[in-house]
């Protein structure tokens, strides 16, 4: 029978070409090749784990974390070589996953230890939780709770399986890149570090794995960088982002000689602690105001309280900053004294994900970039632009309150004030014995909060950024503050933190704000007050809701800051405020006038607000395109091929090898060893050619068998070159009938005739 003879009756029935049936010594035997493969796996999984060392503190985690993935990738290896299918064996590893999670983190709530069952869930959802709201309060480097250690298990494990999956499972091992630098940029996106040494070592283990991959196909010829080469394209692409974008250099949100400013998604107060400590005192911004008065710039405000650390509200009424929008200050009465005030405020070194404004500013002009202002806190903060190199103006209503104002105010509470006031249930001793003590005899809430002010600036307190650390007790949380008030020595994040709690012990609102200092003056600025501000500035002090009057602010903290008026031990109101000439006003304004809506300029290395959001999109696309590089060339090639075959500038063989490509991208058996005649014996016994296809087959393997023994670059007729071409199409599309769903797609997305070619023939490409 020929090679060509029409397929067996089975064959027909079947629709799809059928497989050789493979028996269990058989997949032992190519699980036994794909142990290579496992190992270079293991080798990317914990090099990429290492990447996020910058995130957590210790080597705990790092090694529960690599073990797990090791146990998940390897039990996945040896269930194929026990014979398992692929697909089942990626599924035995994440049962062994699974089985793992329940061992080591709810074995009381299964059974037999290892089998999950409906107490596991709610055990599970439970530490999840954990795991996100100690992340969400901790800082960098975050110490690894039972939260946490069970947030890491999940992604690793999930990361193993997914490796398995894509590798081994379905064969697309140069897409595993994707998962794996998505992971080793998460420490920039956080807070600003990236290892480069570590994520050039998850590159290289990344093209360990596609050499690893070609190894194992074994083929005969390979062309020179192949897949291989998108890989070093792909792990190139990302150390030059990682070192080239801004906010994404390896340095932290501010400059070296600065610190890191709280960062993104960490607990604020125990960072702005790590950031005094810092040493330098690089400056941040700078700024020109008509007022007199010493101005707060505030960056955040935290008004929820667990017992752990303060953290920002996630349920905040938030709305673009746009320039015909002015805010209302929140709890304000027509009453109240206040004064307008503009102020002109320029960045230079602060890196951060929110603008230095005094408070209550109510509008901000010429700034770049999308941000967002909180309604209630009148912080204005950005997901994409930075601080940094911004100039802008800020428009203001300073809240002038008298100490007679703030007695009288009525002690109701709103209602949408009442979350300020809450508590966890247990309260250490010493802060119900501290209140009771300070605000013996006290009725009214100012005089409440006037004594516990008065009582931590005393003497008996002393300033110490260093005291926390040292004793063990820095942060902001019950204990911490327990252990403040015991021992008497700390910074501002204790004296905010304790009057704040005290505050809401006796009844009244509260909430913690972080920013800076008013700064220094400049010297020479005698007709205008211009001040400078730097990292040494970075404070956090209370504010306190009054009815009536809205937010106001105090100062605890001894030794820094300044003391309002109203808060003195004298009485003062607003008689001998000096609230700024209107001439020194106009000038300002007439200074300002470039600054409007859409056309202000950025200076000191450009704004920051539009670029880094530019350089997302443009790392966005490059990714995209890498991604679509397989698909991009494959559509090349054909379409190259199919113009040179109907033009005449290509003959048999050129045909020949495109109708192979196509075999090797749906799935079919290709090895450089075949003769033509032995392969299309292949295709015409494993398919269901029907006999036009069958006929055209036959004809290219009579043209490509003549040209073997003719010269292969000899011209064709444009006649013959049309016949080929019609030939080629006509069995690639059978070859594409034949496919399941799951192999065109494949064959699209990841066309393995480029990803692992196989070359029988060399032959030159048509041009």
């Amino acid at each position: 029978m020929s090679v060509l003879s029409p397929p067996r009756p089975e064959a027909r029935q079947t629709g799809r070409p059928p497989r050789p049936r493979e028996g269990i010594g058989d997949r032992r035997a190519a699980a036994q090749r794909y142990w290579p493969l496992t190992w270079a796996l293991i080798v990317l999984y914990v090099m990429t784990v290492s990447t996020l060392t910058p995130l957590l503190d210790g080597a705990a985690w790092w090694l529960g974390v690599t073990l797990l993935g090791v146990v998940v990738l390897a039990s996945a290896a040896a269930a194929r070589s026990l014979g398992a299918p692929t697909w089942v064996a990626t599924l035995v590893g994440a049962i062994v996953w699974l089985a793992l999670l329940v061992l080591f983190f709810a074995p009381d709530a299964s059974f037999a230890l290892v089998v999950p069952t409906s107490d596991t869930v709610a055990a599970f959802s439970e530490l999840g939780r954990e795991g996100m709201r100690s992340i969400s309060r901790q800082g960098t480097p975050a110490d690894a709770d039972i939260g946490i250690r069970f947030v890491l298990a999940v992604g690793g494990g999930a990361f193993a399986v997914l490796l398995d999956a894509i590798a081994i499972a379905g064969r697309m091992p140069a897409f595993v890149g994707v998962p794996a630098f998505a992971i080793a940029l998460v420490p920039g996106f956080v807070n600003g570090e990236v290892n480069l040494v570590a994520l050039a070592l998850c590159g290289a283990a990344y093209l360990c794995v596609l050499w690893t991959d070609t190894r194992v196909r074994r083929m005969s010829t390979r062309r020179p960088g192949g897949v291989l080469s998108i890989g070093a394209i792909a792990v190139v692409g990302s150390l030059v982002f990682a070192a080239a974008a801004p906010g994404y250099n390896g340095e932290s949100l501010l400059p070296s000689s600065g610190g890191s400013l709280f960062g993104r998604g960490v607990s604020p107060l125990v960072d702005l602690g790590k950031d005094l400590r810092r040493p330098g005192g690089a400056q941040q911004f700078s700024y020109t105001t008509t007022t007199d008065e010493p101005l707060y710039f505030r960056l955040l405000t935290l008004d929820e309280f667990d017992g752990t650390t303060w953290s920002a509200g996630r349920d905040r009424v938030r709305q673009p900053n746009e320039p015909d929008n002015v805010l209302e200050v929140p709890g304000l009465s027509d009453e109240i004294l206040t004064e307008p005030t503009t102020t002109s405020v320029r960045v230079d070194g602060m890196v951060a994900p929110w603008l230095p404004v005094p408070f209550p500013s109510v509008r901000v002009l010429g700034v770049e970039g999308r941000w967002m202002w909180d309604t209630e806190g009148l912080t204005l903060s950005s997901r994409l632009s930075s601080a940094s190199g911004q100039r802008y103006l800020a428009e203001s209503v300073l809240i002038l309150p008298t100490r007679e104002q703030l007695i009288a105010a009525q002690p109701e509470v709103p209602d949408d004030v009442e979350r300020f006031l809450e508590l966890p249930e247990e309260v250490p001793p010493i802060l119900t014995d501290t209140l009771a003590e300070v605000t013996a005899g006290i009725t009214n809430d100012y005089d409440k909060v006037f004594a516990i002010q008065r009582y931590l600036r005393s003497t008996a307190f002393l300033y110490s950024i260093e005291a926390p650390v040292d004793e063990g007790y820095d942060g902001d949380g019950f204990d911490v503050i327990a252990k403040f008030l015991e021992k008497k020595r700390g910074y501002c994040v204790h004296f905010s933190s304790a009057m704040a709690i005290l505050a809401r012990m006796a009844g009244i609102p509260a909430r913690v704000s972080l920013g800076y200092l008013p700064g220094d003056r400049i010297i020479g600025a005698e007709d205008r007050l211009t001040y400078s501000v730097g990292t040494d500035e970075l404070h956090a002090w209370p504010e306190l809701y009054f009815s009536g009057v809205g937010w106001v602010p105090f100062e605890p903290t001894p030794g820094r800051g300044v003391v309002p008026d109203y808060a003195r031990a004298e009485v003062s109101g607003a008689e001998g405020r000096d609230p700024g000439t209107a001439a020194g006003a106009e000038r300002l304004q007439e200074e300002l006038t470039p600054i409007t809506p859409g056309t202000a300029t950025s200076t000191g290395g450009g704004g920051a607000g539009d670029p880094p959001a530019g350089v997302l999109a443009a790392a966005a696309a490059a990714l995209l395109l890498l991604l679509a590089f397989p698909a991009l060339l494959r559509a090349f090639r054909r379409s190259s091929r199919d113009r040179a075959l109907r033009s005449g500038r290509a003959g048999p063989l050129t045909a020949w090898r495109e109708v192979s490509d196509a075999a090797q991208d749906y799935g079919l058996p290709v090895s450089g060893a075949d003769t033509p005649r032995g392969f299309a014996g292949a295709l015409a016994v494993q398919g269901t050619f029907t006999r036009l296809e069958q006929n055209a087959l036959a004809s290219l393997l009579d043209a490509v068998e003549h040209a073997r023994f003719a010269d292969p670059n000899r011209p064709v007729s444009r006649l013959a070159g049309s016949s080929l071409a019609h030939d080629t199409d006509t069995v690639r599309g059978a070859l594409r009938r034949q496919a399941t769903m799951v192999d065109r797609v494949r064959a699209t997305v990841a066309p393995a005739s480029v990803l692992t070619p196989v070359y029988r023939d060399r032959i030159p490409e048509p041009a």
